[in-house]
Protein backbone atom coordinates (compact mmCIF):
# COMPACT_ATOMS: atom_id res chain seq x y z
CA UNK A 1 0.00 0.00 0.00
CA UNK A 2 2.62 2.36 0.52
CA UNK A 3 4.51 1.71 -2.69
CA UNK A 4 1.09 2.09 -4.52
CA UNK A 5 0.65 5.30 -2.54
CA UNK A 6 4.53 6.68 -3.42
CA UNK A 7 3.87 5.51 -7.06
CA UNK A 8 0.27 7.41 -7.20
CA UNK A 9 1.95 10.63 -5.35
CA UNK A 10 4.95 10.08 -7.84
CA UNK A 11 2.27 10.40 -10.55
CA UNK A 12 0.29 13.05 -9.53
CA UNK A 13 3.53 15.32 -9.45
CA UNK A 14 4.47 14.44 -13.14
CA UNK A 15 1.06 15.45 -13.87
CA UNK A 16 0.74 18.42 -11.86
CA UNK A 17 4.80 19.60 -13.81
CA UNK A 18 3.14 18.89 -17.27
CA UNK A 19 0.22 20.84 -16.59
CA UNK A 20 2.31 23.66 -15.46
CA UNK A 21 4.99 23.34 -18.65
CA UNK A 22 1.89 23.23 -20.95
CA UNK A 23 0.22 26.15 -19.21
CA UNK A 24 3.56 27.96 -19.43
CA UNK A 25 4.27 27.25 -22.92
CA UNK A 26 1.02 28.36 -23.78
CA UNK A 27 1.34 31.63 -22.16
CA UNK A 28 4.23 32.48 -24.07
CA UNK A 29 2.75 31.56 -27.24
CA UNK A 30 -0.25 33.78 -26.29
CA UNK A 31 2.35 36.70 -25.41
CA UNK A 32 3.77 36.48 -28.76
CA UNK A 33 0.25 36.27 -30.39
CA UNK A 34 -1.06 39.19 -28.73
CA UNK A 35 2.14 41.10 -29.42
CA UNK A 36 2.14 40.53 -32.94
CA UNK A 37 -1.48 41.16 -33.45
CA UNK A 38 -1.42 44.52 -31.41
CA UNK A 39 -0.70 47.16 -34.26
CA UNK A 40 -3.44 45.41 -36.47
CA UNK A 41 -5.72 46.37 -32.85
CA UNK A 42 -4.55 49.07 -32.78
CA UNK A 43 -4.78 50.46 -36.51
CA UNK A 44 -8.58 49.47 -36.62
CA UNK A 45 -9.39 50.38 -32.87
CA UNK A 46 -10.97 54.06 -33.77
CA UNK A 47 -9.87 55.00 -30.10
CA UNK A 48 -6.69 55.36 -30.35
CA UNK A 49 -4.85 58.43 -31.60
CA UNK A 50 -2.46 59.57 -35.05
CA UNK A 51 0.29 58.09 -33.50
CA UNK A 52 -1.43 54.59 -34.47
CA UNK A 53 -1.60 55.00 -38.16
CA UNK A 54 1.53 53.08 -40.25
CA UNK A 55 3.76 55.44 -41.75
CA UNK A 56 4.84 53.51 -44.56
CA UNK A 57 1.10 53.74 -46.23
CA UNK A 58 1.20 57.72 -45.44
CA UNK A 59 5.14 58.89 -44.46
CA UNK A 60 4.12 62.55 -45.50
CA UNK A 61 1.66 62.59 -42.12
CA UNK A 62 5.43 62.53 -40.16
CA UNK A 63 6.77 65.57 -41.57
CA UNK A 64 3.65 67.31 -41.58
CA UNK A 65 4.25 68.86 -37.78
CA UNK A 66 7.82 70.07 -39.23
CA UNK A 67 5.97 72.42 -41.99
CA UNK A 68 3.23 73.91 -39.49
CA UNK A 69 3.48 73.15 -36.13
CA UNK A 70 -0.16 75.12 -35.39
CA UNK A 71 -2.10 72.29 -37.83
CA UNK A 72 -4.25 69.88 -36.29
CA UNK A 73 -5.54 66.75 -38.33
CA UNK A 74 -9.75 68.12 -38.94
CA UNK A 75 -10.30 64.81 -40.66
CA UNK A 76 -9.11 62.84 -37.40
CA UNK A 77 -6.34 59.86 -37.52
CA UNK A 78 -6.07 57.74 -40.69
CA UNK A 79 -7.96 54.40 -40.83
CA UNK A 80 -6.95 51.58 -42.72
CA UNK A 81 -9.05 48.54 -43.39
CA UNK A 82 -7.16 45.77 -44.76
CA UNK A 83 -8.78 43.81 -47.54
CA UNK A 84 -10.00 40.66 -47.40
CA UNK A 85 -7.24 39.20 -49.46
CA UNK A 86 -4.76 36.71 -49.19
CA UNK A 87 -2.02 38.78 -50.76
CA UNK A 88 0.99 39.84 -48.27
CA UNK A 89 1.11 42.66 -49.30
CA UNK A 90 -1.80 43.98 -47.89
CA UNK A 91 -1.27 42.93 -44.67
CA UNK A 92 -0.76 45.50 -42.10
CA UNK A 93 3.01 46.18 -41.11
CA UNK A 94 4.85 44.61 -38.63
CA UNK A 95 6.65 46.17 -35.22
CA UNK A 96 9.68 45.31 -36.83
CA UNK A 97 8.77 47.10 -40.07
CA UNK A 98 7.44 49.95 -38.59
CA UNK A 99 10.53 50.72 -36.90
CA UNK A 100 12.44 50.37 -40.26
CA UNK A 101 9.53 52.84 -41.75
CA UNK A 102 10.36 55.23 -39.51
CA UNK A 103 14.07 55.21 -39.66
CA UNK A 104 13.94 55.67 -43.33
CA UNK A 105 11.44 58.10 -43.58
CA UNK A 106 13.75 60.51 -41.45
CA UNK A 107 16.75 59.70 -43.62
CA UNK A 108 15.03 59.09 -47.16
CA UNK A 109 11.47 61.05 -46.86
CA UNK A 110 11.32 60.89 -51.37
CA UNK A 111 12.07 57.14 -51.00
CA UNK A 112 9.61 56.84 -48.11
CA UNK A 113 7.14 58.74 -50.22
CA UNK A 114 7.42 56.39 -53.14
CA UNK A 115 7.61 53.45 -51.37
CA UNK A 116 4.05 54.49 -49.41
CA UNK A 117 2.87 55.68 -53.22
CA UNK A 118 3.54 51.71 -54.19
CA UNK A 119 1.93 50.28 -51.26
CA UNK A 120 -0.96 52.11 -51.76
CA UNK A 121 -1.80 51.04 -55.36
CA UNK A 122 -1.39 48.06 -54.28
CA UNK A 123 -3.98 47.88 -51.95
CA UNK A 124 -6.86 48.42 -53.95
CA UNK A 125 -9.44 46.89 -51.15
CA UNK A 126 -7.91 49.94 -48.43
CA UNK A 127 -9.35 53.22 -47.86
CA UNK A 128 -8.03 55.78 -46.25
CA UNK A 129 -8.31 59.12 -44.57
CA UNK A 130 -5.37 62.09 -44.87
CA UNK A 131 -5.41 64.41 -41.99
CA UNK A 132 -5.40 68.22 -42.88
CA UNK A 133 -1.64 68.57 -41.65
CA UNK A 134 -0.56 66.01 -44.24
CA UNK A 135 -1.37 68.37 -46.85
CA UNK A 136 0.89 71.30 -45.88
CA UNK A 137 4.02 68.65 -45.83
CA UNK A 138 3.94 69.17 -49.78
CA UNK A 139 2.45 72.81 -50.23
CA UNK A 140 1.88 75.47 -47.60
CA UNK A 141 -1.53 77.52 -47.32
CA UNK A 142 -0.32 80.64 -48.93
CA UNK A 143 0.46 78.38 -52.30
CA UNK A 144 -2.79 76.47 -51.93
CA UNK A 145 -4.22 80.18 -52.29
CA UNK A 146 -2.06 81.65 -54.86
CA UNK A 147 -2.49 78.15 -57.04
CA UNK A 148 -6.51 78.71 -56.31
CA UNK A 149 -6.30 82.41 -57.46
CA UNK A 150 -4.20 81.97 -60.50
CA UNK A 151 -6.59 79.11 -61.47
CA UNK A 152 -9.81 81.21 -61.20
CA UNK A 153 -8.23 84.34 -61.86
CA UNK A 154 -10.68 86.50 -64.50
CA UNK A 155 -7.15 88.82 -66.13
CA UNK A 156 -5.48 85.51 -67.16
CA UNK A 157 -5.10 86.13 -70.94
CA UNK A 158 -3.78 84.49 -74.20
CA UNK A 159 -0.76 86.53 -75.04
CA UNK A 160 -1.16 85.78 -78.26
CA UNK A 161 -4.37 87.10 -78.50
CA UNK A 162 -4.27 90.98 -77.21
CA UNK A 163 -7.42 92.47 -76.20
CA UNK A 164 -8.49 95.32 -77.35
CA UNK A 165 -9.12 98.62 -74.65
CA UNK A 166 -11.02 101.11 -74.68
CA UNK A 167 -10.18 104.78 -72.83
CA UNK A 168 -11.34 107.85 -72.88
CA UNK A 169 -8.95 108.79 -75.61
CA UNK A 170 -9.89 106.42 -77.65
CA UNK A 171 -13.89 107.50 -77.40
CA UNK A 172 -12.84 111.09 -78.56
CA UNK A 173 -10.39 110.24 -80.96
CA UNK A 174 -13.00 108.20 -82.87
CA UNK A 175 -15.63 111.20 -82.27
CA UNK A 176 -12.93 113.67 -83.47
CA UNK A 177 -12.24 111.63 -87.01
CA UNK A 178 -16.24 110.68 -87.10
CA UNK A 179 -16.78 114.80 -87.48
CA UNK A 180 -13.12 115.52 -89.19
CA UNK A 181 -14.00 113.21 -92.18
CA UNK A 182 -16.73 115.40 -93.43
CA UNK A 183 -15.17 118.49 -93.56
CA UNK A 184 -12.04 116.78 -95.16
CA UNK A 185 -13.74 115.33 -98.31
CA UNK A 186 -15.40 118.60 -98.42
CA UNK A 187 -12.20 120.23 -98.41
CA UNK A 188 -10.77 118.05 -101.45
CA UNK A 189 -14.64 118.47 -103.51
CA UNK A 190 -13.73 122.44 -103.45
CA UNK A 191 -10.04 122.55 -103.75
CA UNK A 192 -11.29 120.16 -107.31
CA UNK A 193 -13.52 122.11 -108.12
CA UNK A 194 -11.79 125.72 -107.61
CA UNK A 195 -8.91 124.09 -109.50
CA UNK A 196 -7.41 124.70 -113.49
CA UNK A 197 -8.39 121.85 -114.72
CA UNK A 198 -12.08 121.63 -113.63
CA UNK A 199 -12.26 125.28 -115.23
CA UNK A 200 -10.41 124.02 -118.84
CA UNK A 201 -12.88 120.82 -119.15
CA UNK A 202 -16.03 122.95 -118.47
CA UNK A 203 -15.32 125.94 -120.51
CA UNK A 204 -14.25 123.62 -123.66
CA UNK A 205 -16.25 121.26 -122.93
CA UNK A 206 -19.26 121.15 -125.34
CA UNK A 207 -22.97 121.98 -124.19
CA UNK A 208 -21.27 125.02 -122.08
CA UNK A 209 -23.12 128.41 -122.55
CA UNK A 210 -21.27 130.91 -124.48
CA UNK A 211 -20.51 134.51 -123.38
CA UNK A 212 -22.97 136.74 -124.38
CA UNK A 213 -20.46 139.67 -124.26
CA UNK A 214 -17.51 138.45 -126.39
CA UNK A 215 -15.28 136.41 -123.47
CA UNK A 216 -14.03 133.39 -125.52
CA UNK A 217 -13.69 130.30 -123.76
CA UNK A 218 -9.44 131.37 -124.07
CA UNK A 219 -10.76 134.66 -122.07
CA UNK A 220 -12.85 132.67 -119.99
CA UNK A 221 -9.74 130.43 -118.62
CA UNK A 222 -7.26 133.48 -118.90
CA UNK A 223 -9.23 135.77 -116.31
CA UNK A 224 -10.65 132.70 -114.31
CA UNK A 225 -7.15 130.85 -113.59
CA UNK A 226 -6.81 134.28 -111.81
CA UNK A 227 -9.44 133.98 -109.68
CA UNK A 228 -8.72 130.54 -108.61
CA UNK A 229 -4.83 131.15 -107.94
CA UNK A 230 -6.22 134.43 -105.85
CA UNK A 231 -8.29 131.57 -103.95
CA UNK A 232 -5.03 129.65 -103.20
CA UNK A 233 -2.27 132.66 -102.35
CA UNK A 234 -2.13 134.22 -99.82
CA UNK A 235 -2.26 138.28 -101.50
CA UNK A 236 -5.05 140.64 -100.91
CA UNK A 237 -7.68 141.68 -103.39
CA UNK A 238 -5.24 143.76 -105.06
CA UNK A 239 -4.21 140.57 -106.65
CA UNK A 240 -7.39 140.75 -108.97
CA UNK A 241 -7.77 144.78 -109.23
CA UNK A 242 -4.83 144.51 -111.15
CA UNK A 243 -6.17 141.95 -113.66
CA UNK A 244 -7.19 144.84 -116.84
CA UNK A 245 -8.69 144.00 -120.31
CA UNK A 246 -6.66 144.80 -123.16
CA UNK A 247 -8.27 148.09 -123.34
CA UNK A 248 -6.64 148.94 -119.99
CA UNK A 249 -10.48 148.72 -118.29
CA UNK A 250 -10.28 146.10 -114.95
CA UNK A 251 -11.74 142.85 -115.45
CA UNK A 252 -13.74 143.41 -111.85
CA UNK A 253 -15.47 146.14 -110.35
CA UNK A 254 -15.41 147.26 -105.95
CA UNK A 255 -18.46 144.48 -105.27
CA UNK A 256 -16.89 141.83 -106.93
CA UNK A 257 -13.91 142.31 -105.44
CA UNK A 258 -15.20 142.38 -102.19
CA UNK A 259 -17.47 139.10 -102.47
CA UNK A 260 -14.17 137.32 -103.83
CA UNK A 261 -12.77 138.12 -100.61
CA UNK A 262 -15.50 136.92 -98.74
CA UNK A 263 -15.38 133.80 -100.90
CA UNK A 264 -11.56 133.62 -100.45
CA UNK A 265 -12.21 133.85 -96.49
CA UNK A 266 -14.70 131.02 -96.59
CA UNK A 267 -12.97 128.60 -98.47
CA UNK A 268 -9.61 129.07 -96.55
CA UNK A 269 -11.23 128.75 -93.38
CA UNK A 270 -12.78 125.51 -94.44
CA UNK A 271 -8.87 124.18 -95.42
CA UNK A 272 -8.32 125.09 -92.29
CA UNK A 273 -11.07 123.21 -90.24
CA UNK A 274 -10.02 120.10 -92.61
CA UNK A 275 -6.13 120.79 -91.53
CA UNK A 276 -6.57 120.74 -88.41
CA UNK A 277 -8.96 117.88 -88.46
CA UNK A 278 -6.33 115.77 -90.26
CA UNK A 279 -3.61 116.62 -87.47
CA UNK A 280 -5.83 116.02 -85.12
CA UNK A 281 -7.04 112.61 -86.75
CA UNK A 282 -3.19 111.38 -87.28
CA UNK A 283 -2.13 112.46 -83.56
CA UNK A 284 -5.28 110.46 -82.20
CA UNK A 285 -4.52 107.90 -84.80
CA UNK A 286 -1.46 107.01 -83.65
CA UNK A 287 -2.37 106.71 -79.91
CA UNK A 288 -5.51 104.73 -81.02
CA UNK A 289 -3.19 102.12 -83.19
CA UNK A 290 -1.13 100.84 -80.07
CA UNK A 291 -0.73 97.91 -79.34
CA UNK A 292 -4.28 96.91 -77.56
CA UNK A 293 -6.13 99.78 -78.59
CA UNK A 294 -9.09 100.22 -80.06
CA UNK A 295 -8.32 101.62 -83.77
CA UNK A 296 -9.29 104.12 -86.00
CA UNK A 297 -11.28 101.54 -88.06
CA UNK A 298 -14.45 102.58 -86.13
CA UNK A 299 -14.36 106.56 -86.72
CA UNK A 300 -13.32 106.46 -90.54
CA UNK A 301 -16.40 103.97 -90.48
CA UNK A 302 -18.79 106.70 -89.18
CA UNK A 303 -17.16 109.19 -90.57
CA UNK A 304 -18.01 108.55 -94.06
CA UNK A 305 -21.71 107.15 -93.03
CA UNK A 306 -22.05 110.86 -91.59
CA UNK A 307 -20.36 112.22 -94.80
CA UNK A 308 -22.84 110.08 -97.31
CA UNK A 309 -26.07 110.82 -95.22
CA UNK A 310 -25.16 114.87 -95.45
CA UNK A 311 -24.38 114.55 -99.26
CA UNK A 312 -27.73 112.71 -99.87
CA UNK A 313 -29.72 115.32 -98.03
CA UNK A 314 -28.06 117.96 -99.40
CA UNK A 315 -28.58 116.60 -102.86
CA UNK A 316 -32.13 116.14 -102.30
CA UNK A 317 -32.62 119.85 -101.53
CA UNK A 318 -30.88 120.94 -104.61
CA UNK A 319 -32.57 118.94 -107.01
CA UNK A 320 -35.89 119.65 -105.42
CA UNK A 321 -35.21 123.56 -105.85
CA UNK A 322 -31.75 124.72 -107.45
CA UNK A 323 -32.01 128.65 -107.46
CA UNK A 324 -33.86 128.41 -103.61
CA UNK A 325 -30.47 126.00 -102.43
CA UNK A 326 -28.18 128.62 -103.76
CA UNK A 327 -29.72 131.51 -102.68
CA UNK A 328 -30.16 130.10 -99.18
CA UNK A 329 -26.56 129.30 -99.60
CA UNK A 330 -25.85 132.34 -100.31
CA UNK A 331 -27.77 133.74 -97.82
CA UNK A 332 -26.41 131.98 -95.04
CA UNK A 333 -22.54 132.43 -95.44
CA UNK A 334 -22.49 135.91 -97.10
CA UNK A 335 -24.29 139.66 -96.23
CA UNK A 336 -27.57 140.20 -98.13
CA UNK A 337 -26.38 142.80 -100.90
CA UNK A 338 -22.74 141.31 -101.36
CA UNK A 339 -23.31 138.85 -103.93
CA UNK A 340 -26.00 139.35 -106.11
CA UNK A 341 -24.67 141.01 -109.67
CA UNK A 342 -25.33 141.58 -113.02
CA UNK A 343 -25.24 139.53 -116.10
CA UNK A 344 -22.62 141.76 -117.83
CA UNK A 345 -20.69 141.73 -114.42
CA UNK A 346 -17.18 139.56 -115.03
CA UNK A 347 -18.34 136.71 -112.70
CA UNK A 348 -21.39 136.28 -113.92
CA UNK A 349 -19.65 135.65 -117.23
CA UNK A 350 -16.86 133.78 -116.22
CA UNK A 351 -19.00 131.69 -113.77
CA UNK A 352 -22.34 131.47 -115.31
CA UNK A 353 -25.32 129.32 -113.30
CA UNK A 354 -24.79 125.91 -115.35
CA UNK A 355 -20.64 126.57 -114.15
CA UNK A 356 -22.54 126.50 -110.69
CA UNK A 357 -24.61 122.88 -111.44
CA UNK A 358 -21.82 121.33 -112.70
CA UNK A 359 -19.60 121.98 -109.77
CA UNK A 360 -22.07 120.70 -107.63
CA UNK A 361 -22.33 117.81 -109.69
CA UNK A 362 -18.87 117.32 -109.74
CA UNK A 363 -17.72 118.15 -105.98
CA UNK A 364 -20.77 116.21 -104.38
CA UNK A 365 -19.70 113.37 -106.72
CA UNK A 366 -16.39 113.69 -105.93
CA UNK A 367 -17.24 113.55 -101.76
CA UNK A 368 -19.40 110.76 -101.97
CA UNK A 369 -16.92 108.61 -103.99
CA UNK A 370 -14.20 109.73 -101.23
CA UNK A 371 -16.49 109.25 -98.81
CA UNK A 372 -17.62 105.25 -99.68
CA UNK A 373 -13.81 104.15 -100.26
CA UNK A 374 -12.98 105.68 -96.89
CA UNK A 375 -15.84 103.32 -95.96
CA UNK A 376 -14.27 99.97 -97.61
CA UNK A 377 -11.42 100.83 -96.02
CA UNK A 378 -12.45 100.77 -92.63
CA UNK A 379 -12.93 97.22 -92.98
CA UNK A 380 -9.25 96.63 -93.47
CA UNK A 381 -8.44 93.86 -91.58
CA UNK A 382 -11.74 92.89 -90.44
CA UNK A 383 -11.48 89.46 -90.64
CA UNK A 384 -8.33 89.11 -88.94
CA UNK A 385 -9.95 91.46 -85.82
CA UNK A 386 -13.05 89.22 -85.94
CA UNK A 387 -10.44 86.14 -85.50
CA UNK A 388 -8.92 87.37 -82.17
CA UNK A 389 -12.00 88.51 -80.74
CA UNK A 390 -13.16 85.28 -81.61
CA UNK A 391 -9.94 83.43 -80.11
CA UNK A 392 -9.76 85.73 -77.29
CA UNK A 393 -13.61 84.45 -76.39
CA UNK A 394 -12.75 81.00 -76.48
CA UNK A 395 -9.69 81.21 -74.38
CA UNK A 396 -11.76 83.00 -71.82
CA UNK A 397 -13.74 80.91 -71.99
CA UNK A 398 -11.49 77.91 -71.22
CA UNK A 399 -9.91 79.78 -68.26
Amino acid sequence: MVTDNGDVSRDEKNETEDLLSRRMSSGSASAADKQSQAPLEAANDPSTDTEAFDPITDPIAEDAPKHSADAKPSTGPVRVTPAHSTNPASQPATASTHTAAQKSAGTDSAAVASTAGASSSTDTGATREVPQNARTAVMSEADWAAVSKAATSTDARDPEVPERRRSVLDVIGTIWIMLATPFVLLALAVRFVASGIFLKFEYFRPGFPADQFGFSAADREHYGTYVIDYLHNFDSRRYLADIVMPNGEPIFISDELSHMADVKGLISLLYLVALVGIIGSVLFGIYMCRKNGSGIHAGVRLGSIFSIVFMAAVAVVAVLGWDSFFRGFHKVFFADGTWEFYADDSLIRLFPPQFWVDAGIAGGGLFVLLAIILFLLSFTGHKKRRALRKARKDAEAEI
